[in-house]
């Protein structure tokens, strides 16, 4: 086999190329976008089905006065350290591109969005242990826990892929300054979940 048939069938074997596979991660946080703005206008609608318009007379939001109140303060907190794991993965992005291995900033990221889905969980056993839970407090309720559990899910998820791209360069050193697409698309999918969630907590605790 001659030089450039095996450079040829080196090549094959990379996948797409990074313009491509960037363009369908993109393409798939666009549809998760949209997964989400669903879930956020069905919870609005029946929202204003339910008990009316905020600026009604009757409007009631939650529609139970028994209902525990939503820890905002302990969610604000837990929101300030999902931000700064976006921080520190450009931090890791920028190390990379410096020549570096970004491994220290990759751990950080970790950290921070293992985190934030403990004080997540200890947030829904809480409310749970209050009254609050999926069948309880009708759309209030089930709305809450179907978003912010969609929502977690996806931080879990990023929180697995961030350790995979640790756990590669670790042991293989494979992100280099010219060449580190899985980290930039993983890098992408991160900071959206970090801007959706600046939009449900904005909507489910504040609003």
């Amino acid at each position: 086999m001659s030089t450039a048939a095996i450079a040829h069938d080196s090549h094959g074997h990379e996948g797409a190329s990074p313009a491509v596979a960037k363009f369908g991660m993109i393409m798939f946080l666009l549809s998760e976008a949209m997964l989400f703005a669903g879930l956020l206008g069905g919870y609005f609608i029946l929202r204003w089905s339910e008990n009316g318009f905020p600026w009604q007379e009757n409007h009631a939001w939650p529609p139970d006065a028994g209902i525990p109140a939503l820890p905002v303060f302990l969610t604000s907190v837990n929101t300030i350290f999902l931000l700064a794991s976006s921080v520190t993965f450009h931090l890791a992005e920028g190390a990379v591109m410096k020549g570096k291995s970004g491994l220290g900033w990759l751990f950080v990221t970790i950290c921070l969005g293992a985190l934030f889905v403990g004080i997540q969980c200890y947030e829904w056993w809480h409310l749970h242990h209050e009254g609050l839970w999926f069948n309880t407090g009708g759309v209030y309720g089930s709305g809450f826990f179907v978003i912010t559990g969609f929502h977690g899910l996806h931080v879990a998820i990023g929180v697995l892929l961030i350790l995979w791209c640790f756990l590669r360069q670790l042991f293989t050193r494979c992100f280099t300054p010219s060449h580190h697409p899985a980290l930039a698309n993983v890098a992408l999918y991160w900071h959206f979940v970090d801007v959706v969630w600046i939009v449900v907590l904005t909507l489910l605790y504040y609003v």
